[in-house]
């Protein structure tokens, strides 16, 4: 049965930088304490974990259903 993070992968989704955290996107379509994105220290890490409610997965490659509007430097 696939769980609710897992399902998150195939939704489309945009991805905002969260303001005040380093390497976090937020999604307005989820409340950003229930569901956010962590960027990680790619290629040593996978390049996402994405965090729901209390459940958390690694993410190799950004889904295609997704936009992320990465930070500006």
């Amino acid at each position: 049965m696939l769980r609710k993070i897992d399902i998150l992968q195939f939704e489309p989704l945009i991805w905002n930088a969260a303001v005040g955290k380093k390497a976090v996107y937020i999604t307005t379509s989820y409340p950003e304490e229930e569901c956010w994105l962590q960027m990680n220290n790619f290629p040593d890490e996978p390049l996402w974990t994405l965090h729901y409610q209390e459940n958390s997965i690694d993410i190799e490659d950004t889904p295609v259903t997704w936009k992320v509007n990465y930070r500006n430097k």
